[in-house]
């Protein structure tokens, strides 16, 4: 009788250990996202004047205060007066809110306007209070007369100026020969000629093409 209590006595034991593991599975921290988001929107302001536009197709956020931003990230940067002065693309982002800093990775796309520039790498940091955009990886910039390439990049998040910390090489683009043959017609030109007065000298614009890091 007293072997038969013992036994029992092992049973629930062992039962009871099995019932507890297995709460505690059940009840481990769970580290997913705790909201999901579609279409959003966050707005940076300085004295109620829109600074910084995050624009994303999903966002998901963690217990933490940490997010992620899986289907891409389209980033505005805007001057006091409201123009707009550079943008950034990524396929994905993250944001780490203990660091206050965006981490953009894949096909990173930065357009300046206030300078006409473009600059491609496959990540870039961004940190809002600093006002400053930078990478540790291969950068790819061009501009209306030259490509310059290297490793590693600090600059402002309107990309109206930059550092290169490693450059690699400079790549001067060719302008067009003034001693090529002129092939418009002569109509082409006397229009030309006759909206020349008072010319309207226009802002470069950037070339929007989009360029694969190697």
């Amino acid at each position: 009788m007293k072997k038969i209590f013992i036994i029992l006595l092992s049973l629930l034991i062992v039962s009871a250990c099995e019932d507890d593991n297995a709460a505690k599975k059940e009840f481990e921290a769970f580290t997913g996202p705790i909201m999901e988001v579609d279409s959003v929107t966050i707005l940076y302001s300085d004295s109620a004047v829109v600074r910084v536009k995050v624009n994303a197709p999903k966002q998901m956020e963690f217990e933490n205060g940490d997010k992620e931003f899986p289907n891409t990230i389209f980033i505005e940067f805007f001057e006091p007066d409201g123009t707009l002065s550079s943008t950034l693309e990524a396929k994905t982002a993250y944001y780490t809110k203990e660091t206050n800093t965006y981490k953009a990775e894949g096909d990173v796309e930065v357009i300046g306007y206030l300078e006409p520039q473009k600059m491609n790498s496959e990540e870039l940091y961004w940190a809002p209070e600093k006002e400053e955009i930078y990478t540790e990886k291969f950068v790819r910039i061009e501009t209306e007369d030259q490509i310059s390439t290297g490793t590693g990049l600090t600059a402002k998040q309107d990309f109206s100026s930059y550092r290169i910390l490693n450059p690699s090489g400079t790549i001067y683009l060719e302008e067009q020969n003034s001693n090529e043959p002129d092939n418009r017609n002569i109509e082409d030109i006397n229009a030309e000629d006759s909206s020349s007065v008072n010319p309207v000298k226009q802002k470069p614009k950037p070339n929007l093409k989009k360029n694969n890091i190697e």
